[in-house]
């Protein structure tokens, strides 16, 4: 797994995500979401990159784009979930399907006030995935691109976004959850990781 983030989490960022994520400030989202864009192009660059006069080969072919969940508590207290709203703007911008590829059954409670140890250890069995999301992602991929053959139909590159990153924990355990549910269903996923802002 690897992981950007788009900027740092600075005093004014702080109100900014705070004025979007907990007041529903809708104003905010188009500003956030070019930061997200600036931010993925960054990455889409850097990943495709030049080595002497021959272009390397792109390990950047994002397949779908998708994001952390909130459980059912945090999405009827806030209205939305930030994390998705982040990542429709970035597969809007670049034309990637966006899909929902994780769910969390459980609310793990504000992970802001919680110390690192508790972060990991509460993310456990925080998330899982949507019924047949190899399927689904197979689908996905064939239909973006009728030339692939069947063995890359085997291999997926994701793009997960969420809003802040602190200790990376909610990224690894989604991660961790993708990547096993989809080995176990045949299909190798490459999972890059943007975040808004990294405190």
């Amino acid at each position: 797994m690897c992981n950007r983030s788009a900027i740092s989490y600075t005093p004014m960022m702080r109100e900014w995500i705070g004025q979007f994520k907990y007041r529903g400030n809708e104003k905010y989202a188009s500003a956030l979401g070019e930061i997200m864009n600036r931010a993925y192009r960054a990455m889409r660059h850097e990943f495709t990159g030049r080595g002497g006069s021959v272009p390397k080969r792109s390990l950047w072919n994002v397949d779908v784009v998708t994001c952390v969940p909130v459980s059912e508590t945090r999405l009827a207290e806030r209205g939305f979930n930030q994390a998705q709203v982040l990542a429709e703007e970035i597969a809007r911008r670049n034309k990637l399907p966006f899909v929902s590829l994780l769910a969390r059954p459980q609310d793990t409670g504000k992970q802001s006030f919680k110390t690192k140890k508790e972060r990991i250890s509460s993310m456990d069995n925080a998330f899982a995935v949507i019924p047949d999301m190899a399927k689904l992602l197979k689908s996905l991929v064939l239909k973006a691109d009728s030339r692939y053959t069947s063995a890359r139909m085997q291999s997926v590159t994701v793009l997960l976004v969420d809003d802040i990153y602190t200790t990376g924990s909610t990224l690894q355990a989604c991660a961790r959850v993708l990547g096993e549910e989809a080995a176990e269903q045949g299909v190798h996923l490459a999972i890059f990781c943007l975040t808004l802002a990294r405190s």
